[in-house]
């Protein structure tokens, strides 16, 4: 898709925002959110658990871009019951009313947490989309069923969805140096804004595929055991000064740290993260 109508849902959001200028660009862009996000493109007041209101938001689109979701002081100010509303009922109603609509693709924000953190370590690394582990919490279990609904919408109806797993979204304003979330987990708000534009066009004949967006970790040129046995002299192979940065406490590594592989996000949707892990 290079041209026609999008629906975005999320624009208040960090990555909302930091894609609509984006879109802007190449589409018509209506947003659907329960406030304005002022960026002076046309909005349609509604909450995600009206699918009356949802539907009428969807018609006449091309593509729906379905970014809004409930995670963080959100879902804990929601509470457990309406977050997981919003988040599963919500997507359900963005699909159906995309299907009756005649909507040619939705892209849709999961999360790197669909497939869990944490313990259970992982069985291999870096963590690709394919890793056999299930949600360490709520938030993720939205993710993961948002993700089995656009599948089934993709089989039953022949809907185009694309599934990307952001991992910690980071503000343009926090990247610099010697951080280490951006060898492990994390990614700059504008390369998730580039991964869904990247989505949207991406080819018509892809019917239904998930991709990991994180940073594009050198730890991944890394054997994970060498990595648990001494992450410094690890890192020191990838990167020249490495070692030192991690021993002298300006880079600290964790011996439990869990990366990302975003090869398959390269191969099919031309995904080139700008953002990455730099030394200094």
């Amino acid at each position: 898709m290079d041209t026609g109508r999008v629906l975005l849902t999320g624009g208040c959001g960090l990555v909302g925002r930091a894609l609509a200028p984006l879109l802007r660009q190449r589409y018509e862009v209506t947003h659907y959110e329960v406030r304005d996000p002022g960026d002076g493109l046309p909005f349609m007041a509604g909450d995600l658990r009206d699918p009356a209101r949802v539907a009428a938001a969807c018609a006449g689109m091309d593509a729906v871009v379905h970014i809004a979701a409930l995670h963080g002081r959100a879902w804990q100010e929601a509470g457990d019951d309406d977050a997981f509303e919003v988040n599963v009922t919500g997507t359900k109603n963005v699909l159906e009313a995309a299907v009756r609509a005649g909507v040619r693709r939705v892209v849709f924000t999961s999360s790197i947490w669909a497939n869990g953190h944490g313990a259970p370590a992982p069985s291999y690394l870096p963590i690709d989309e394919e890793m056999p582990r299930q949600p360490a919490e709520l938030y993720g279990l939205t993710k993961v069923l948002g993700e089995a609904m656009c599948r089934y919408a993709g089989a039953r109806h022949g809907l185009s969805t694309i599934v990307l797993r952001p991992g910690g979204i980071r503000p343009a304003t926090a990247y610099g140096p010697n951080q280490a979330a951006y060898l492990t987990a994390c990614v700059d708000v504008r390369d998730v804004a580039q991964a869904h534009l990247l989505a949207l066009r991406a080819s018509a004949s892809m019917l239904h595929e998930v991709f990991v967006i994180t940073a594009d970790s050198p730890l991944c040129r890394v054997d994970a055991g060498a990595y648990r046995a001494d992450p410094a002299a690890a890192l020191e192979s990838v990167i020249p000064g490495g070692r030192a940065a991690v021993r002298d406490g300006r880079c600290p590594l964790p011996r439990d740290a869990e990366w990302y592989t975003v090869q398959k996000a390269k191969r099919h949707l031309g995904y080139r993260p700008e953002f990455n892990f730099v030394l200094a």
